[in-house]
């Protein structure tokens, strides 16, 4: 049974997982008493498993797609198209004024951008352990989704600078690629990474649980920060800095594929100052906390307040630089929202975290790439004689990373720039349009919320600005450059 799940394409087994899923809520709705939710689910789940498994049977027999870039259809698809299914039950156990409100909100769970769709005293609990369970997943499918689909095609730039810095097992991995379907290699890779991700996430719970005590609200937030989905949870009022430091801890995972691929085969000092992710990240994050200091400091401020304010400062950064989005309660509003603090933050979540991690943005190592490549040329403007080390062999390696980096960064500048017009010319404000843009294509929901000062809501909004935002989710999540490859697989080498 399993041998032969594996071999089904993925737009039809990752469905049904998550079709599977929503016994969840059935379960929590029939147990808190709220029956209409739980046979709402229930009914879902039985005619979602009933059409999946009948369409299973159909392609039992059908050869596999060998194409290239099968498997890019084929999140494309269940990002955008999945969701409109997953809908319909979600709108009728909490209806409202539109289906495309509940559609709104599933991509951005699906996408892990958590954007505030609805008003926090919308959802009840049953829907938002429903949805931080689909976002925990979602998380997960798109590790997996950075290891066997887009380092195959070398969209993410997995396989680094160098030669010497390839020694996670890539390019073993890749030398083995073409024995074996696509669809085989993206279970092969759940089944590396599954036990990571689980370990990881029940660590944080069991943290959280010492420390507040609750143990739904320790589950939920564990999952959601390790998938950088920055949803509200219902009792998330904060239980002061021993808490923030175990998320602080897990959302450095998000910051480099080393984290999680080389502590078990060398030191930390090894790993820090040979990984270039970490690094960059650790210099974004003081440079960002210095900047913050001195606009949000006060002469009347105490020495334990200005502690506090520092920390909250170093977490709140490593937050929007990892696109989880969550805030320490340290910091004041006035930080978080409009001025040079939200242009901080709003910086740091579009540069994003690590590449194959579960991070949006433009990437750390794409920016290290760019930076590098720019020092390179800038040396070779000042002195164009100088004999450097290497320099034959860094050439040839560099210059197409610099060149795919460069092409990634026009990309997203272009798209982001139709986002935003999109969003202006179907009656949103300029600065409302720029904060949903940022808030979508990196992934990052929570910056909605501080970076537009108008009263105006998602909720607000008009069917086709509504559509911009859903395919905004997916041009970030996806990238925009896998996109181009989809639209033409000649452009990319």
């Amino acid at each position: 049974m399993w041998i032969l799940f594996k071999k089904l394409p993925l737009v039809i087994s990752i469905p049904t997982i998550f079709i599977l899923m929503m016994m969840i809520p059935a379960l929590h709705g029939f147990y808190v008493g709220n029956e209409h939710q739980g046979r709402t689910f229930l009914y879902a789940v039985l005619l979602g498993s009933f059409a999946f498994g009948f369409i299973s049977l159909l392609l039992q027999d059908e050869m596999p797609c060998l194409r290239r870039h099968s498997q890019l259809f084929s999140i494309f698809i269940f990002f955008l198209g999945f969701p409109i299914l997953m809908a319909i039950p979600f709108h009728e156990a909490m209806p409202s004024e539109h289906i495309i409100n509940s559609y709104l909100d599933l991509v951005s769970v699906f996408t892990t951008t958590g954007l505030p769709v609805f008003p926090d005293n919308f959802l009840n609990e049953t829907i938002v352990i429903w949805r931080v369970c689909i976002g925990w997943t979602s998380g997960f499918l798109i590790w997996v989704f950075a290891w066997s689909v887009f380092a195959q095609l070398n969209l993410s730039r997995v396989d680094n600078l160098t030669a010497a810095d390839s020694e996670s097992g890539f390019k073993k991995s890749q030398s083995q690629a073409n024995l074996r379907l696509s669809t085989e290699k993206f279970w092969r890779e759940v089944a590396r990474f599954g036990p990571i991700y689980f370990w990881i996430t029940a660590g944080t719970a069991l943290s959280l649980l010492v420390v507040s005590g609750d143990p739904v609200f320790s589950i939920l937030r564990a999952m959601s920060t390790i998938a950088t989905f920055g949803a509200k949870i219902p009792g998330d009022t904060g239980v002061g800095w021993p808490s923030e430091v175990i998320l602080f801890l897990v959302m450095i995972f998000a910051l480099s594929r080393i984290t999680f691929c080389g502590p078990f085969t060398k030191s930390w000092k090894h790993i820090f100052f040979k990984d270039h992710e970490l690094r960059l990240a650790v210099i974004l994050i003081i440079l960002a906390v210095i900047i913050l200091i001195i606009v949000g400091w006060s002469e009347n401020i105490q020495i334990w307040r200005s502690t506090e304010l520092i920390w909250g400062l170093f977490f709140t950064s490593m937050s929007f630089l990892t696109t989880t989005g969550l805030s320490s309660i340290y910091i004041p509003d006035s930080l978080v929202g409009l001025g040079e603090a939200g242009v901080i933050f709003s910086a740091l979540a579009i540069i994003g975290g690590g590449v194959a991690t579960t991070a949006g943005g433009l990437k750390l190592l794409r920016v290290y790439i760019l930076a590098r490549h720019c020092k390179l040329e800038v040396d070779s403007l000042i002195a164009p004689s100088q004999i450097r080390k290497g320099q034959g062999f860094n050439n040839s390696i560099n210059y197409p990373n610099a060149m795919l980096a460069c092409v990634f960064l026009i990309l997203f500048i272009l798209v982001f720039a139709a986002i935003t017009l999109g969003l202006a010319l179907n009656g949103s404000e300029v600065g409302e349009a720029l904060s949903l843009t940022l808030a979508t294509l990196t992934n990052t929901g929570p910056l909605a919320q501080g970076l537009s000062d108008s009263g105006n809501t998602i909720l607000e909004l008009g069917i086709r600005a509504k559509l911009i935002l859903v395919l905004a989710m997916v041009f970030g999540r996806m990238e925009v450059l896998a996109l181009l490859v989809l639209l033409n697989p000649d452009i990319y080498r």
